[in-house]
């Protein structure tokens, strides 16, 4: 962070720095003299671009500078976060100006950097992440992210969640990140996934299926268990009318069908072909499975 001011202002500037040091944020002051196009240009150049930041403090004596206007417009040009700092809350900001962050006092200083340090340091996760997955050899769009899911790699997924990627992404055909984690039996990909809030009954466009039923597809009871207790709706249906409940009994997994049941799965939704978990497990006569569906 770099603070400007003309020479008459500069005593404001320790209390200045000073608030960025409570902030945390290292901040150095620039006392920009008439003289300054004297210097030449590398020179002045090195002075600004050490920052990424630019608060200049505004006076008649800043105003009235040449230097005032260069700053504005190099700050703009580099993309550079720029805010002013107003000793007289009645001198009016010039046109160019009127976009930028005005700031009246100390105290606003302190609240408005503290706001903007958050922002940095989320904007700063965000570009380290990128450019370990660039490191790592891995490209920084969403079929790589669905890619990694697949492959159960969590540095690579926390990476990318890390770096501002969705947690609801689908890939290109329509499965949802949660779901092809699901289908893996990744369950550390899954926990980073719900960790970012990742939609629970999100379901994907092959086969309808949600998280929940992915799961009880793969026979991974864990999982199933681990998205019941999440909240998962256990009654969402696929693309065919079936159930994570009629999936398991299809299955003939009674572990998983068991946990779906005490998890609230109604066992008499029926699908498609008018069938129900009930019915299913009528059908394929094990004792076991019958058993469950006796005490429900």
């Amino acid at each position: 962070m770099a603070v400007f001011s003309s020479p008459r202002d500069a005593q404001f500037l320790n209390d200045i720095l000073g608030c960025f040091a409570q902030v945390g944020i290292e901040a150095y002051g620039l006392k920009v003299h008439d003289t300054w196009e004297s210097l030449r240009g590398d020179s002045v150049i090195q002075r600004f671009s050490k920052a990424s930041h630019f608060l200049a403090l505004v006076s008649a004596a800043s105003l009235d500078s040449t230097w005032f206007a260069f700053m504005a417009g190099y700050g703009y040009s580099r993309g550079a976060a720029l805010a002013l700092y107003r000793f007289d809350p009645d001198r009016e900001i010039p046109r160019y100006l009127s976009g930028l962050p005005v700031l009246d006092s100390l105290e606003e200083l302190e609240s408005y950097y503290r706001t903007e340090m958050e922002a940095w340091m989320v904007e700063d996760e965000r570009r380290a992440s990128r450019a370990s997955l660039l490191e790592m050899g891995i490209s920084c769009h969403n079929d790589s992210l669905a890619q990694c899911v697949r492959e159960g790699d969590t540095k690579a997924v926390e990476l990318f969640m890390k770096a501002g990627f969705h947690p609801d992404v689908r890939d290109k055909y329509g499965v949802p990140l949660l779901c092809l984690a699901a289908r893996g039996k990744h369950r550390s990909v899954v926990e980073i996934l719900l960790g970012r809030s990742a939609n629970l009954n999100m379901q994907s466009e092959d086969r309808g299926y949600s998280p929940l039923m992915d799961a009880a597809h793969v026979g991974s009871v864990d999982l199933v268990a681990l998205f019941l207790e999440k909240g998962a709706d256990p009654d969402l249906t696929s693309k065919d009318g079936q159930t994570a409940l009629v999936v398991a009994v299809g299955r003939n997994d009674v572990e998983t069908a068991g946990i779906l049941i005490s998890g609230g799965a109604d066992p008499d939704l029926a699908d498609k072909l008018g069938l129900s978990a009930r019915k299913y497990a009528a059908l394929f006569k094990n004792p076991s499975m019958l058993a469950l569906f006796e005490r429900s």
